[in-house]
């Protein structure tokens, strides 16, 4: 996460000193850019910390490979790999320390044995729906002092934000 976010404050920089120019108010711009970077990352680390409890060793890759497995039940590595953005290598790696503590479950296609489907093992379901939970507490905490207006509007430009990804 460290190297991601020198990359994007280098890019920033770089992309804010090209259009900034003698203009004030792409300078202030770039200010507001510079301080939802730093909101973001703080943000990023608190929900880090928060959502996984030291009872339970998993990473932050794997509870998110966790909650995909949750939602969408069973899935290929590929698949996987292509909904978390990143590499089938990368995602076999979360997966076997996942499979390595009795979290997930590698199962053989009954029709075509050349494919393998990845679900939760039923030990998992407990852990994950007690992250999920936490994790839900915490964005109400978070939320309380917005009001449902605020709330909706900070929820759509998350989501305009989420689209460019």
């Amino acid at each position: 996460m460290l190297f991601i976010n020198i990359n994007y404050n280098i890019f920033i920089n770089s992309v804010v000193t090209l259009k900034i120019g003698d203009d004030v108010n792409d300078m202030s711009r770039a200010s507001k850019l510079e301080e939802l970077d730093r909101v973001f990352s703080e943000m990023a680390r608190f929900f880090i910390s928060q959502w996984l409890v030291e009872e339970v060793e998993i990473s932050p890759k794997q509870f998110i490979l966790m909650r995909v497995l949750h939602q969408v039940k069973r899935s290929t590595v590929s698949d996987l790999a292509s909904i978390l953005r990143q590499s089938n290598s990368a995602t076999t790696i979360a997966l076997n320390r996942l499979v390595k503590a009795n979290l997930v479950d590698r199962v053989r296609d009954d029709v075509d044995r050349r494919v393998v489907w990845v679900t939760l093992a039923p030990k998992a379901i407990p852990v994950i729906e007690g992250l999920l939970a936490r994790r839900r507490l915490l964005v109400a905490n978070l939320t309380e002092k917005l009001t449902d207006e605020e709330l909706e509007q900070f929820t759509n430009c998350l989501e305009k934000m989420r689209q460019c990804l």
